[in-house]
């Protein structure tokens, strides 16, 4: 069982730590080591993430801790945000991740219903979010939550195109 909670400014360095670690754990297979260190230092640098907590209009960022209260995954949700491939309006779960010592512990399933319960709370109509479409595992994870896929978007990294497929969640439903 985890314990989610709400990050604040105090959780900077921690979301910051989680972030570039569970990032390098998942995806470095699919990026230069120079090209993920850039791209790491821009999504997560200091400047960047105290904006983004400090705005809990726009975003939400969420810690997952562990029974020791040890940070094991976090989630990044923008409000009301356009969905691409439609002309709606939805959360987007922009970054959910735990490390992967953690994985196929069901803290996943706990931080989406999470998300999902705060989306609903918020007036959202819906959840989406985009994965790689090389990454089927997520998608199927997705899919026994109530996302559908909507169609693809370009993603590339300094060493391929691989493209981004997006997937919607109706919480009107």
């Amino acid at each position: 069982m985890i314990t989610i909670r709400e990050a604040t400014i105090e959780d900077l360095q921690t979301l910051r730590d989680i972030g570039i670690e569970t990032y390098k754990e998942h995806f470095s297979d699919i990026w230069t080591a120079a090209g993920i260190q850039n791209f790491l230092s821009e999504d997560f640098s200091v400047c960047e993430l105290q904006k983004s907590i400090g705005s809990p209009a726009k975003h939400c960022w969420l810690i997952a801790l562990n029974e020791e209260d040890q940070a094991v995954g976090f989630s990044k949700v923008n409000w009301s945000r356009p969905i691409p491939i439609s002309d709606q309006v939805g959360a987007e779960l922009q970054k959910i991740y735990f490390l992967k010592s953690q994985a196929g512990k069901g803290y996943g399933k706990q931080l989406l219903q999470f998300i999902h319960d705060s989306a609903q709370n918020h007036n959202e109509g819906f959840i989406w979010l985009d994965v790689l479409k090389t990454n089927s595992n997520a998608q199927r994870f997705y899919e026994h939550f109530g996302f559908r896929a909507l169609g693809e978007i370009p993603f590339s990294t300094d060493m391929a195109e691989i493209g981004m497929l997006v997937m919607c969640c109706d919480l009107t439903r």
